[in-house]
């Protein structure tokens, strides 16, 4: 297996070119609430070398680059104006993107370089201005801006409540014709820094994309010491109420699915709704209305009390719940006295041996086993339907790995993580480990299987 690891690596680098956040955060950018304040301020969020990895895993030139002037790497500079100025590297070179996108800009021009962090120029400002040259450089740029960041907080905010353009928490002011209150000192500064929403968008969707959260949807985490299970799902992280409920979606009695992080990991997520009734449990609306939960969380209610029965569900095992329980879930077809199997069925053709999942008259093609075992567990087929028997029902999109999964194709070395429905391909194996996935979990199939799944975004090394 440490061969194939190596192998898997070797061809994929090859191959692919490559805070906790407020209660009502939902993955859109607030502009009262441009970053939080530790984000701008942590100055020991990262160490030198996790900055120098950093920029050598975005393939940026700043790895090798060094200040004309001093010599020195730009690592180095960053590091050492976050530590003299107490300011949160990840927030420079957040900094270093949004103004002349040098960390994934492979050929910047010197420009670039000598104004890394737009400080000193203003709208109106010229570069060639003769007042503005002792800024120009990208250790003279770096520095400046960390300590624009720095005294602007210490002698303005912290002492007159707002910095030297007006802006200051709680204090409301026009940006761009819209009224922005910041929510807190980090939001004024940024904001005096740059006076456009645009530019504090495109700020906080690079802060997002690099450091906010580093596990995709269908990742399944743990607090060590803490029994919750949490779902990573539509960037929140959504609680599983009772092992039982977890055990209901996902075939796992180890946990081996289960990643156990730092608390502060957690808390990147905005909390969602929690996930609080097991799969094909029967609910009873307000309204009376019994609906079935189906792993897909869709919910089907039946339509009828004569449908019900035909079911035969003990009444005891219908659970009364609120509106607010019930909007949770999308509503599927109803459930009539002529509906077959409303779960599904498997259904196999007895001449090819492929496998079928059935529902609502839309047969959805299986491509391997393992998508098989993944989604059904020991599962039985069904029944078995001749070619021309299969033809009367529609064929819809082929069903999927479940989310969270790790796969890989047994004629390529490359592990992805199923993540909406899309492989995105791990980049090394550091990221592989640091993301605390376990190559036990792996599952190894055809190619065919493999390539159903659109392929996502290239899922790194956290930092």
């Amino acid at each position: 297996m440490k061969k194939a690891k190596i192998a898997y690596f070797l061809i994929l680098i090859l191959t692919l070119s490559l805070p906790l956040t407020p209660a009502w955060a939902q993955g859109t950018f607030n502009p009262n609430y441009v970053l939080a304040d530790q984000d701008v301020f942590d100055y020991k969020s990262m160490t030198y070398q996790q900055i120098y990895d950093f920029l050598k895993a975005k393939g940026s030139s700043l790895t090798t680059y060094k200040d004309p002037i001093t010599s020195m790497l730009a690592a180095d500079i960053i590091y050492r104006a976050a530590q003299d100025y107490r300011v949160n590297p990840k927030y420079l070179l957040a900094l270093l993107q949004k103004e002349q996108s040098l960390i994934e800009n492979g050929t910047p021009t010197a420009k670039k370089y000598d104004w890394a962090t737009g400080y000193g120029i203003c709208d109106g400002c010229s570069m060639d201005d003769p007042k503005l040259q002792r800024f120009k450089g990208f250790f003279n740029q770096i520095f400046a801006a960390a300590k624009f960041f720095r005294l602007e907080l210490d002698d303005n905010l912290v002492t007159l409540g707002k910095t030297f353009t007006g802006f200051g928490p709680g204090v409301a002011k026009t940006v761009d014709g819209v009224t922005v209150t910041p929510a807190n000192n980090a939001t004024a500064l940024l904001y005096t820094y740059t006076p456009h929403l645009h530019g504090n968008e495109l700020l906080w969707s690079i802060w997002d994309r690099y450091f906010s959260r580093a596990y995709p949807d269908g990742s399944i985490l743990n607090i060590e010491g803490d029994p919750k299970l949490w779902l990573i799902q539509d960037a929140q992280r959504r609680q599983f109420a009772s092992r039982a409920v977890y055990f209901s979606y996902y075939s796992d009695p180890n946990f081996d699915r289960v990643i156990t992080v730092s608390e502060s990991e957690v808390n990147k997520y905005p909390e969602g709704y929690a996930i609080k009734f097991p799969v094909y449990s029967f609910l009873r609306s307000p309204a009376g209305t019994v609906y079935l939960l189906l792993p897909n969380e869709t919910r089907r209610g039946f339509s009828s009390a004569e449908a019900l029965r035909k079911i035969g569900i003990n009444p005891e095992e219908i659970e009364d719940v609120s509106w607010e329980d019930l909007t949770q879930y999308a509503e599927g077809e109803p459930i009539t006295i002529e509906s077959v199997q409303p779960v599904g069925t498997l259904i196999q053709n007895s001449k090819t041996g492929g496998v079928y999942f059935v529902e609502n008259g839309v047969k959805h093609p299986i491509f391997s086993k393992e998508i098989l075992v993944a989604n059904f567990g020991s599962r039985k087929i069904t029944s078995k339907q001749t070619t021309a028997e299969l033809e009367k029902y529609i064929t819809g999109e082929p069903l999927l790995f479940k989310e969270g999964e790790l796969v890989k194709s047994d004629s390529q070395p490359a592990v992805y993580v199923i993540s909406n429905k899309q492989r995105r391909p791990i980049t090394s194996e550091a990221a592989f480990v640091k993301l605390g996935y376990n190559w036990d979990n792996v599952i190894v199939t055809n190619a065919a299987a493999i390539g159903v799944h659109l392929l996502g975004e290239p899922l790194g090394e956290p930092f």
